[in-house]
């Protein structure tokens, strides 16, 4: 596998090894010798003021927000351990690592006599959180009186963030600053602060992306190209997405922080800080724009509205204009950072500051303050007061340091509501608890529980998947250890051992949510006007999007014996003995990652693979059927295919005899190549995560390896989705450094071509179809292309798919399947080619494996014109050009690693490109 670390070629202009004064270096030494807990502790020296705690100019070298200067992340990470050596109001733990090595730290700022009692202010927390008295167990609810006295003796726990997305530079330079203000300020508000409020600054949640940045800025600041947007994602795999992995926790960042909120530390306050703010405002804070999803706590709506209010009002106090709110940032979605802690009875929330652009300021006229701003036009009028905009910003100069100046006013104001109300938000954590319990017995807004058999889903590792993400999520669940029945519509269910069982609990939003349907509300910009876009998506749930197959269970029942919180992966099975081997199925996600294992690829010293052949038609034997696309393992002993089951939760079936040869193909791995362009959309790093985590090898291809013409060493290649001008033609020129401009151009079409026609496969995933069409002259066009938002608009809903599991592409699929279709495509068949300069007269065989579903194709969220533009119509499709194939994705199958239901059909396009003897099938009849 090939991973190129494009940033080391411009990470020259700051230091890596941060240059400490020597007085702070004595300070450190000091602290080393009075015992200083730097991790996992706090500091027992009575430093606690500002005498002795250094600036952050004292340890990075400069004051973070002057113009034209970034610190990376050693200049961060170097003054909060010294920041820790130097007080006893401050405890410093890491929490992880990021994807590239970094330590991930939290600091949490409170009175010594505090953080002395750290634990038993978490287990305040923990209990007001579950709403449950820990020594009763499951089923208890705790008493009213119990909670106040906890609500009286707790402190509230106030979480603030930085650095998420890090080319939003501000926050992340800030935290130095807000974490000293927070150990030294001797106003009385501080005081309160830390007497009555845990303040836990994470200093920043993507170092990785912040190094990327900095450096990036800092190689160019005062030359052309001081402004250029950085050419690689700053995070490894998701860049902008790492705030958009707050249910499916897939990084390592994620599940760090996620182990803090719902295992650790339970904070009534969640604030996560962003940029930009929508334009001229200076910052955008709550309330939040409608629509509210249903799901959530009423609680939880008011008290984010009054946190906004008294942040506004602090900001008029101060005198800082440009406050604006109820535009643009909704409350209907769960998955991002500040949104997940809403579905856990937390206030979570962000602000959006405006920016300069990097550390550069930029000035702006009063001529370019527009009229009204916001998600429409005409939403808030721009240049005078208003309900949501009270105090509007004309015009001037912005700078970093503004920025920070306005988040640090917003940091204050947060903290101190925190300190203040610390008895209501802690008693209120406790009573939407206990309400959602309530709810729950009731069977209000969803089942009493939801029970999963996991060997009655398509694929079982899903469920396991599912429980695993329902754990690290701090939701309650039981793993049956016996057999045991419900109550359904139609009489009982009975339910075997190992079901999984969710019942009433605090946490219960949060488990409703991903699972039970939802109908977006039809909002218009104006009546019978285009529709106003939601924040993100409007029917996300992962009971769809991972296959699921669940038990509503409306009627309460006693729980069967088993274990709390217990995830097992024992799901596999093995049948009959194999006498000529084993046929693992191929319904299991897992099968490629249990093929890449150890003992399935050619060992160091070169020599061949076990054979591997995948089978092209149901099998029948005596130990029951074995599906198309299954993998024939003839050299696989019965006790390593019970390992192999075990390992990786598959199905195998023993064979007395091997399979004629007609009815299984010749497999082996794929050489798997990924595109990846100068403008790192996305999708391509979601696509290299993916891959990552089933085991397959692959390449990058950037646009001169492409246009370079010789691409015989690679089975297939693969497109992510990606605006056809922004593959065709790249970064423009003159808008950063030349090796980064440009795309594949004419020659790297030519050579794409050429590589398929002598064989090879391409696969175009979702924006990514359009330019092979092109580019191929295939006999297909976009139907979404080119539309407008009233005639279609489907922003990211659960769509129906029917699938052709005899395909090919198709193999180990449920013939009902769910995709997520985020301003995704629809094809459909032309009666020639569609043009160009592509292969028209090389067309072989089309096929099409997938279809949007023709009646009921919409499973949760939105649409708009779906039913004349999607239904019916391919979502996939394979078409022979010349000795190779192309393959057409409409939509993403593994969007942001969520739909586990349709991976395997990139897997499959993947796995086809390097077996032979396949069979040829028309498909599905789509539309």
């Amino acid at each position: 596998m090939s991973i190129v670390t494009i940033s080391s070629r411009y990470r020259t202009a700051i230091p890596r090894a941060v240059r400490l004064s020597p007085a702070v270096r004595g300070r450190m030494a000091l602290g080393s010798l009075l015992g200083v807990a730097l991790i996992g502790g706090c500091a027992t020296d009575s430093g606690g003021g500002g005498g002795d705690v250094p600036t952050p100019a004292e340890v990075i070298g400069f004051a973070p927000g002057e113009d034209y200067k970034l610190t990376n992340y050693d200049g961060i990470k170097a003054y909060f351990e010294t920041l820790a050596a130097s007080t006893d109001r401050m405890a410093l733990e890491q929490i992880g690592e990021s994807t590239r090595g970094e330590p991930l730290y939290l600091a949490a700022i409170s009175s010594p006599s505090n953080l002395r009692r750290l634990e038993r202010i978490k287990e305040i927390t923990r209990t007001l959180a579950y709403a449950r008295d820990p020594d009763e167990g499951y089923g208890s609810v705790l008493a009213e009186e119990e909670a106040r006295a906890l609500a009286r003796e707790g402190v509230a726990i106030v979480w603030i963030d930085g650095g998420l997305h890090a080319t939003e530079v501000a926050h992340g330079q800030l935290m130095p600053e807000m974490a000293r203000h927070f150990v030294t300020d001797e106003s009385p508000e501080t005081r309160r602060v830390r007497e009555n409020a845990v303040v836990l600054l994470m200093p920043n949640m993507n170092p990785d992306g912040l190094n990327i940045v900095a450096d990036w800025y800092m190689s160019n600041v005062g030359g052309e190209f001081e402004m250029a947007r950085v050419p690689e994602l700053y995070h490894h795999y998701i860049g902008h997405d790492n705030n958009r992995d707050w249910y499916m926790l897939t990084q390592v960042e994620t599940q760090a922080v996620t182990r803090q909120l719902y295992h650790n530390w339970f904070p009534q306050i969640v604030y996560n800080q962003h940029q930009s703010s929508p334009f001229p405002g200076r910052i955008w804070m709550p309330p939040f724009e409608n629509p509210v999803n249903p799901h959530l706590d009423p609680l939880v709506v008011s008290s984010l509205n009054q946190m906004g209010h008294s942040m506004r009002r602090r900001f008029d106090e101060e005198g800082k204009p440009g406050v604006n709110s109820g535009i643009v940032f909704d409350l209907w979605w769960n998955g991002s950072m500040r949104g997940g802690p809403d579905y856990h009875n937390m206030l979570g929330f962000l602000t959006e500051t405006a920016g300069a652009g990097y550390a550069t300021p930029r000035c702006y006229d009063e001529d370019e303050i527009p009229d009204t701003f916001g998600a429409r036009a005409g939403h808030l009028p721009a240049k005078t007061p208003s309900t949501n905009y009270n105090n509007p910003w004309l015009g001037g100069c912005w700078h970093l340091r503004d920025a920070m100046d306005y988040m640090m006013t917003a940091a204050k104001a947060v903290a101190d509501m925190g300190a203040k109300l610390k008895e209501e938000y802690l008693f209120n954590h406790y009573l939407m608890g206990r309400r959602q319990i309530e709810r729950g017995n009731a069977a209000e807004g969803g089942p009493f529980a939801y029970v999963l058999d996991p060997r009655a889903s398509h694929d079982p590792g899903t469920v396991v998947e599912f429980m695993g993400l329902m754990s690290r999520s701090g939701i309650e669940f039981l793993r049956a250890s016996e057999p045991f029945s419900v109550s359904g519509p139609e009489g009982e269910i009975g339910l075997p051992a190992g079901s999984y069982v969710i019942p009433p609990q605090a946490f219960r939003p949060y488990v409703v949510d991903l699972m039970e349907p939802k109908e977006y509300p039809d909002r218009r910009q104006y009546p019978g006007g285009p529709p106003e876009p939601p924040y993100d998506m409007t029917g996300y749930e992962l009971r769809f999007q991972m296959g699921l197959e669940a038990v509503n269970v409306d009627e309460p029942f006693d729980m069967p014996a088993g274990e709390w919180g217990e995830v097992s992966s024992d799901i596999g099975e093995v049948r009959g003995e194999g006498a000529a081997g084993f046929a693992a199925h191929g319904n299991a996600n897992s099968i490629y990652l249990a093929l890449s294992a150890p003992g399935g690829e050619p060992d160091e010293g070169g020599d061949e693979a076990p054979e591997r052949l995948r089978t092209v038609e149901m099998l029948t034997t005596p130990n029951g059927e074995v599906p198309a696309g299954s993998y024939w393992l003839p050299d696989l002993s019965a006790d390593e295919a019970r390992t192999l089951a075990a390992d990786h939760g598959l199905t195998l079936t023993g064979t007395s005899s091997a399979p004629s040869a007609g009815a299984v193909a010749e497999a082996r791995p794929p050489r798997v190549a990924i595109y990846r362009s100068w403008q790192a959309p996305m999708p391509e790093g979601w696509t290299r995560w993916v891959l990552d985590q089933y085991g397959f090898e692959w390449e990058n291809v950037w646009d001169a390896d492409v246009r370079g013409g010789d691409l015989s060493r690679f089975d297939v290649i693969l497109l992510p989705s990606q605006a056809p001008g922004g593959i065709a033609n790249g970064n423009l020129p003159e808008t950063m450094p030349e090796e980064y401009t440009g795309g594949l151009g004419e020659p790297g079409a030519a050579a794409l071509r050429a590589f398929v026609e002598a064989g090879g496969w391409l696969v175009a995933v979702d924006q990514a179809v359009d330019y092979a069409i092109e580019t191929f002259g295939l006999p297909f066009r976009n139907r979404a292309r080119g539309l407008s938002s009233q005639e279609f608009f489907i922003p990211g809903s659960v769509i129906r798919l029917d699938v052709d599991p005899s395909h090919p592409l198709g193999y180990g699929m449920d013939e009902a399947a769910m995709a997520l279709f985020s301003r995704s495509q629809v094809l459909e068949r032309t009666g020639g080619a569609a043009g160009g300069a592509g292969a028209a007269g090389n067309i072989g065989r089309i096929s099409t494996p997938v279809c949007y579903a023709d009646a009921d194709f919409l499973v949760s969220g939105w649409t708009l014109g779906g039913e004349e533009v999607l239904a019916g119509y391919p979502a996939a499709a394979q078409i022979g050009v010349g000795d190779g194939q192309v393959v057409l994705f409409a939509f993403r199958p593994h969007f942001r690693g969520q739909p586990r239901n349709t991976f395997k059909l990139l897997f499959n396009a993947l796995a086809a490109s390097a077996t032979e003897g396949l069979p040829e099938s028309a498909g599905l009849r789509c539309r």
